[in-house]
């Protein structure tokens, strides 16, 4: 090697050093399928092009469904990047006349056997004349059909089941060949109130390839309690999938608090009585699938609901969409990392139909890559894409150099009207006091709303350590900052009330044994094990005292909370200029029935008899 080499080589090694590592791993992108089509059998009611085929060996292909021959599937993110999903379909099947001429594969997931059958199972509407309504006890008929092609011929659609079936969503095809189809049923003359809601989950599968289908014995339901700001559905739209050791596990929407599990030991025929699981929800159906890694990877809102207004109802509880992973069989979970921050949560909502992020699918690419798709409304239902590593990692910091990208800061005001309450944006984007090129969040009362309240989401953790950077506004009016195990409305008082640490900064700036000077930065640092009950707060570098832990988790702390604490107006309110997180312990630990059951009890003692003060 020449001198000249030596040289070269040593100034790249010695560049390379220079140089910051960055994560190789990216946070999740939005793919955007450009104009919905009005389809009512769709949940949200938006026809999508994207769409998945599950193969035989639990793995999938991608395709649209709009154009299934057309080619593989290519999606542009926000910033006008394209990403082809692949595999695309196998040759056999584009090339199959059979398969093109019987449109099976215009559905949004189907499934394709070891024998090269494709099946589709899908929603289709029967409408009945007001007075078979009033005879039969449902609204109309929402039949659950299949639609099967070989690469030679297909067979007639299918109605495997007549009644009402809300929105059809996961169905699989086990390695025994069963098929298994499960879903909610809108009970005959039932309706949305305590104790088990108007639906049941019931499951269909068949031994013959689909020909022939036969109903489980086992009826699924889940508790509701009076008051709830929602319809009391009960359980319905649930998620199944094959456990290691050939179990079936089952999660089930529900509006007790938690989504609602169960098994099956015998492929489906039987299953045990659902019960709360570890995992907090709003109202929305779950997703659970299997990576390619072995890892299992549920999708959810691990959310709260808001509480009603002056007794009116108030559409929410699906601004945020999560994932948490399990490389145990669903033992201890990671991640339960924010996927799907809506981008409308800052606007006017619409004032009818679903919105948010809710009716997650899953899938991975070859590559493996997570595709999840998901949305409800105009402009909402898209796939996210999703690298595996971003999920479990263990550190996360937010400066506000993406603007409110990572945040939410909306804030409901007015009255509430038909499940519709205005939206305002609360907290706002100030230059940095310190910094002319940075941006600062800016917390206050600025008017008659309620106060400005902002939160953000970091990987969980069941021991971490939180630093915040932040200043007091000389003549502002106090402030919180707490530590929750789920996403709260930014001006939902419960968020406050049900943290799982919280520390509370006086009006003249005594958070603990320390004190906050106006006009000046200081770092808050919160140490926290959950395995202690304790959370140690320091500010900046000394110890101020110890939080305890308020309320109990099953699965750690994955967000933080900066609210205002005024009453009356305060303009001066408080500056954060920088929020970083870093987990010792990313594990939720395992925990028994009894553990779940206890948590769930937890609930309706103390959550449940707050919604008869908002009625």
């Amino acid at each position: 090697m020449s001198r000249v080499e030596i040289f070269l080589s040593v100034l790249l090694v010695g560049l390379a050093l220079s140089v910051p590592r960055v994560s190789e791993s990216a946070p999740p992108r939005m793919l955007f399928q450009g104009k919905s089509i009005k389809d009512s059998g769709e949940a949200g009611g938006t026809r999508t092009a994207f769409a998945i085929m599950r193969m035989h060996d639990g793995s999938f292909a991608f395709y649209n469904r709009n154009d299934p021959f057309g080619g593989p599937l290519t999606l542009a993110d926000d910033g006008g990047a394209a990403h082809t999903l692949l595999p695309y379909l196998p040759p056999r099947i584009v090339n199959s006349k059979a398969i093109a001429d019987s449109g099976v594969l215009a559905n949004t997931q189907v499934i394709l056997t070891e024998q090269d059958d494709v099946k589709s199972v899908y929603v289709q509407a029967e409408r009945i004349d007001k007075e078979t309504a009033a005879r039969v006890g449902l609204p109309r008929y929402l039949n659950v059909w299949i639609k099967q092609s070989g690469l030679t011929e297909s067979a007639d659609p299918l109605m495997i089941w007549r009644g009402y079936n809300g929105s059809q969503m996961e169905y699989q095809q086990l390695p025994n060949g069963r098929i298994l189809v499960p879903y909610g049923s809108f009970q005959p003359h039932a309706k949305a109130i305590p104790p088990t809601g108007r639906h049941r989950t019931i499951i269909q599968y068949s031994d013959d390839n689909g020909r022939t289908w036969t109903e489980s014995e086992s009826k699924l339901v889940s508790p509701c309690y009076e008051n709830f700001n929602g319809s009391n559905e009960g359980a319905c739209e649930p998620a199944i999938e094959q456990l290691r050791g050939g179990r079936i596990w089952m999660l089930l929407r529900t509006q007790a608090g938690f989504l609602y599990e169960s098994w099956s030991d015998d492929n489906g025929t039987k299953w045990r009585e659902a019960i709360p699981s570890r995992f907090n929800t709003s109202t929305g159906p779950p997703n659970i699938m299997r990576h390619k890694n072995g890892w299992l990877v549920v999708c959810w809102n691990n959310c709260e609901m808001p509480p009603r207004h002056q007794g009116v109802g108030v559409y929410g509880g699906r601004d945020a969409l999560h994932i948490a992973i399990s490389s145990d069989e669903g033992k201890t979970w990671r991640g339960f990392r924010e996927i799907y921050l809506d981008h409308r949560r800052h606007d006017n909502p619409a004032r009818a139909g679903d919105r948010g992020t809710a009716y997650p699918l899953g899938a991975y690419t070859s590559d493996g890559m997570l595709v999840v798709l998901a949305g409800q409304g105009e402009g909402g239902r898209n796939p996210i894409l999703i690298d595996p590593q971003w999920i479990v990692e263990t550190k996360a910091a937010t400066d506000f150099s993406d603007g409110l990208k990572q945040w939410s800061v909306y804030t409901h005001f007015g009255l509430a009207r038909r499940w519709w309450r205005a939206r305002a944006v609360g907290c706002a984007l100030v230059q940095n006091p310190s910094d002319v090129n940075a941006n600062s969040l800016h917390i206050r009362k600025a008017d008659e709303k309620p106060a400005d309240g902002a939160v953000w989401n970091f990987p969980n953790g069941w021991k971490g350590t939180l630093k915040a950077r932040v200043m007091i506004r000389k003549g502002y009016h106090g402030a919180t900052i707490s530590l929750n195990d789920r996403m709260f409305d930014p001006t939902n008082d419960y968020g406050e009330q049900f943290a799982l640490f919280r520390a509370e900064i006086g009006s003249d700036g005594m958070l603990g044994t320390a004190v906050l000077r106006p006009g000046k930065w200081h770092d808050i640092t919160f140490r926290w094990d959950l395995t202690e009950g304790q959370c140690e707060l320091q500010v900046d570098g000394v110890n101020a005292g110890q939080l305890k832990l308020r309320n109990p988790t099953l699965n750690g702390a994955s967000y933080v909370r900066f609210r205002s604490a005024a009453r009356e107006i305060d303009t001066a309110g408080f500056l954060v200029d920088r929020v970083e997180v870093s987990i010792e312990d990313p594990y939720a630990p395992a925990c028994s029935v009894a553990d779940q059951l206890m948590q769930q009890q937890r609930y309706v003692d103390q959550m449940t008899p707050l919604w008869r003060q908002h009625d």
